[in-house]
């Protein structure tokens, strides 16, 4: 917060102090009920203002407490300093984030295949661990796995959680459980189309496997023959028109 902010807040808080301690800080006073007229006929109760002994600049009140200062303060209470507030500790500077790469085009294509445990069992992360390191995949970006080829950064192709958030966490595999996993590639890849689809496919056949899952395509509907031919020969035409 500014500190030109706090001290507004402090000023106008102030004031409503003073202001309530004016309004309800002698409730003695207001509250005390009148003396008789025999009790102020009574000479020895009947006490007579005097300027001896006592300070010029107080009253006697009639129980022998005093009356406010002639300022207008009243004894027992302080006066609220609403001046200049100092600022609630030094301001922090956050430390400046690296610069974003900037995003790249979209992909012209993405493939997707799902492998769901079958039986309604769930698969573990010891069991999911064996599985992508078996298959030569890699944890890294984003917390998921990587098939990265030889000199590149970029992914052949990528395995995800099915179930929401999508990642992994890398020091809960112990208790890690999941009903199934995700494998997906994007085109243009660090290599064609044709050979990172055969990659991919024959790593979801292999994990699915090791995992007793099942093999289904992006609907989520069971892998068909028809349906791997079909995308052979999309892989082969996307390579034709990138050549």
């Amino acid at each position: 917060m500014e500190a030109s902010t706090l001290r507004w807040i402090l000023v106008i808080v102030g004031i409503l102090i003073v202001g309530s301690i004016f309004l309800f800080g002698n409730p003695e006073k207001k509250h005390k009920p009148k003396a008789s007229r025999k009790e102020r006929k009574d000479p020895q109760d009947r006490r007579e203002p005097t300027l001896a002994g006592g300070d010029p600049g107080r009253e006697k009140r009639e129980d022998g407490g005093e009356y406010a200062e002639a300022d207008g303060t009243r004894e027992g209470q302080q006066e609220l300093d609403i001046g200049a507030a100092e600022p609630v500790g030094k301001p922090v500077k956050k430390a400046a984030r690296p610069p974003r790469k900037p995003a790249g085009p979209p992909p012209d294509k993405i493939i997707t295949l799902f492998l769901l445990a079958t039986d309604n069992r769930v698969i573990t992360g010891a069991e999911l661990l064996q599985a992508t390191v078996s298959t030569g995949m890699e944890f890294g970006d984003m917390n998921i796995f990587h098939r990265l080829p030889e000199g590149s950064e970029k992914p052949v192709f990528s395995l995800a959680n099915a179930a929401k958030p999508g990642h992994f966490e890398r020091d809960e595999w112990n208790t890690f459980e999941t009903t199934g996993v995700a494998l997906f590639m994007t085109l243009p890849g660090p290599i064609n189309a044709l050979d990172a689809w055969d990659a991919l496919l024959a790593t979801a056949r292999r994990i699915g496997e090791i995992l007793h899952a099942d093999l289904l395509d992006h609907e989520r509907s069971p892998f068909t023959r028809q349906r791997e031919a079909q995308l052979r020969e999309e892989m082969r035409e996307y390579d034709r028109r990138k050549s």
